[in-house]
Parts: C-alpha cells; sequence; structure tokens
C-alpha cells in the first residue's frame, strides 16, 4: 500500500484512508473497508480514539466516493498547494537605470504617463482659455482708393461707403 502526505501539518482525506490522489473508487472502497474493519468502535469497546478515528474514515469516505465532492476536495487541496508555495526571492537590482527605463520592459509605464500629459496637458489648456478674457482684435485702419484720399473725390470712380 503507498500512502501519499501531502504535508505534515494538513491531511487530506487521501491520507486518512491510506490511498492515492488517483486512486479508482474500488480502491477506495477497499481502504474504507480495510479501515472501518480495524478501527470499528465495537472491535475496540471503550477506546474514544476508535470513534474519533471511525468518524474521520467515515467523513473521508463520504467524500471520496461521491465524484462531484471529490472533485472539490481535489480542487481544495490544489489551492492549498498553491497558497504553501513558497513565494520566489525578489530579483536582484538591476547595475543601472536603463533596465528600469527600458520600453520593452516597462512600456506600460511609458503609456500611463504619456496618457496623463495628455491629459493634464488638456485639462491646463482648458483652464487656461477659461480664465483669460477674450484678447480684443485690433481694428485695422480703412485703407482708401487713392481718389478718395484727394481733396476732389467726385472725380473718383470708386463709391465712398
Amino acid at each position: 500500500m503507498k500512502i501519499v502526505a501531502m504535508a505534515e501539518t494538513m491531511p487530506t482525506y487521501y491520507d486518512v484512508l491510506q490511498v492515492e490522489r488517483d486512486a479508482p473508487p474500488e480502491r477506495v472502497r477497499a481502504a474504507y473497508r480495510k479501515l472501518a474493519q480495524k478501527y470499528h468502535p465495537d472491535k475496540m469497546p471503550g477506546n474514544a480514539n476508535a470513534v474519533r478515528a471511525m468518524a474521520a474514515i467515515n467523513a473521508a469516505y463520504d467524500v471520496l466516493s461521491d465524484a462531484h465532492r471529490r472533485a472539490e476536495h481535489d480542487l481544495w487541496i490544489r489551492r492549498a498547494e498553491r497558497t504553501a508555495r513558497p513565494i520566489p526571492a525578489a530579483p536582484a537590482v538591476p547595475p543601472h537605470l536603463w533596465a528600469y527605463l527600458h520600453p520593452a520592459i516597462s512600456w506600460p509605464w511609458y503609456l500611463l504617463f504619456g496618457t496623463l500629459v495628455v491629459a493634464i496637458g488638456t485639462v491646463a489648456t482648458a483652464m487656461y482659455l477659461t480664465a483669460m478674457p477674450a484678447r480684443a482684435t485690433s481694428v485695422s485702419p480703412v485703407v482708401l482708393p487713392p481718389c478718395q484720399q484727394l481733396a476732389s473725390a467726385a472725380v473718383c470712380p470708386v463709391p465712398r461707403t
């Protein structure tokens, strides 16, 4: 019999029944019957540990004999294993600043800061145009044709306006 233990601190129902994780239902049933005969409270009268062991064996068999509950238990084990993995060490400090600023590595930062610059520029322009009064346009002097500039404008073919 192969005993597969996930961790010493967190026993699973597979550990209780002493079966592998990929054990077929027949193997789970056989392990349950063997352990139930060994730890049944009627065979060990007065032993409180036998009652607790039988309760654990029954709970493990209830979960592992139902395909849906077994899948949930496997998912719980995978999640527990994922969180139990050690966190990888932080990478070493890069030797120069370009390692941080290289566009292939930090393109999201370039995108963020570029967007912020455009947004701040747009808001600043809108605020400036709102706060500043409209500029008075300078009136250009009216240029009269040379014939109207003279005192004798009666001979000028261009009518005065």
